[in-house]
């Protein structure tokens, strides 16, 4: 395949620069944090897991329908766009979500568009990989794209702490007392992602149309069969649906976690989501590595192991300092595990069936990630314990794990 020039090859990598700080500050470190600790300080945990859950089951039912959509109507880079400016616009609006219950629903509706069009966003964004570079390279640019997510999560975590929340007296006439230097990490979360999005809108082209015809369910059918046709690619989705799981409701609960049961406090938050984040883009990058020379597989398998271990470790930790310790070194074996996973698809989907097959993609993703989210409220409700919460992480882990198809590649 011809390769994408490498203005195209940085825009498009750039993307997960641009986008990462959204959900980083948003949905796991500050908002989140916020609204279970100040907006709704009684259920705020159950209210925002629930949140969670029902808007990743929503994602699971249109990103199929979107990838088919993009891919027949060649609007990949189009829906992309729209996507991440909805996201961005709604997580900006959250600067208004006062610290007082009024504002529970509120917040909670616009977390929910602003999660779901990011998410949806990465189903146009997945599918332009393979218009990138050639097959034999797609794990590599897939590790740095992920890492250099990982490093603009650190950049804007970085910036958040030094120049709003740390500061004695707010910058811009901000009011501490009414939450407003919490409340502008959101503003400036969105502008982030505008503003670096720059790139790939001007330097990476949209793929052509590739019409698809049916109703949605039919579009579903069709997904699925093509699917079947690929040796191990079914089984492959279910395992990701399992070990997914587990991730989606690490990253968000993982905040409001480290808060409940260890009491860290803002600052200490952000500094914990710093060095993890910079351990896992540091994981990202070597992931891509070992990909191109392991096999996405093998990676992947190594990383749910890395992630069992350690993921035990933290949620038993004794101390605030164990499970500091525990989540760093958890955090390596993050990246490789999406990086690894987004390029097994990426190598095996038909040229002409790419934004529907990572529709799929993200359907096995989504499509019972509301359950980890669920379960760990539910858990936490009924038992008042966070840690029985987190425990579904595990379970969800172990079972992608095993679920995976015994090839290697």
């Amino acid at each position: 395949m011809k390769t994408a020039s490498k203005k195209a090859q940085f825009g498009w990598a750039l993307f997960d620069w641009a986008s990462s700080p959204v959900p980083t500050l948003h949905a796991t470190f500050v908002f989140a944090v916020y609204f279970s600790t100040t907006i709704a300080p009684e259920n705020g945990t159950v209210l925002w897991a629930q949140m969670t859950a029902f808007t990743s089951l929503a994602i699971a039912l249109v990103s199929v329908f979107a990838g088919r959509f993009a891919d027949s109507k060649g609007l990949i880079k189009h829906g992309l766009t729209a996507s991440l400016l909805i996201g961005a616009v709604a997580v900006m609006a959250l600067w208004y979500a006062e610290p007082d219950n009024a504002f529970i629903v509120y917040a909670l509706l616009l977390s929910a568009l602003s999660i779901f069009m990011m998410e949806i966003g990465f189903v146009f964004y997945n599918a332009l990989l393979v218009h990138m570079v050639p097959t034999e390279k797609m794990g590599r640019l897939s590790g740095i794209a992920w890492g250099v997510g990982y490093v603009g999560a650190v950049v804007a975590l970085s910036i958040a702490l030094a120049v709003f929340i740390l500061p004695e007296v707010a910058p811009f006439g901000l009011d501490k007392s009414q939450a407003e230097h919490v409340r502008a990490t959101m503003v400036f979360a969105g502008l982030w992602a505008i503003i670096f999005y720059i790139p790939l809108f001007l330097f990476v082209k949209s793929p052509p149309a590739t019409p698809h015809k049916g109703r949605y369910l039919t579009q579903v059918k069709q997904a699925i069969s093509e699917a079947r046709a690929i040796p191990h690619m079914v089984r492959f989705l279910i395992a990701r649906m399992a070990f997914n799981d587990g991730l989606v409701t690490l990253f968000a609960l993982g905040g409001i976690f480290a808060a409940k049961v260890f009491g860290f406090t803002q600052t200490e938050i952000l500094l914990f989501a710093i060095s993890l984040n910079i351990a896992a883009g540091l994981g990202a990058i070597g992931g891509g590595w070992a990909d191109d020379r392991l096999g996405a597989l093998s990676t992947i398998r190594y990383a749910l192991i890395g992630l069992i271990i350690f993921g035990v470790i933290a949620i038993g930790a004794p101390s605030k300092e164990v499970f500091w310790g525990a989540t760093i070194i958890l955090g390596l074996f993050v990246g490789p595990c999406q990086s690894a996973s987004r390029s097994y698809v990426a190598r095996r989907a038909p040229e002409q069936s790419k934004a529907s097959l990572f529709g799929l993609y993200m359907l096995s993703g989504k499509a019972t990630s509301f359950i980890g989210p669920l379960l760990y409220g539910w858990l936490v409700y009924f038992t008042g314990i966070e840690r029985a919460g987190m425990a579904i992480v595990i379970v969800l882990i172990v079972l992608g794990y095993f679920l995976l198809p015994k090839e290697t590649d």
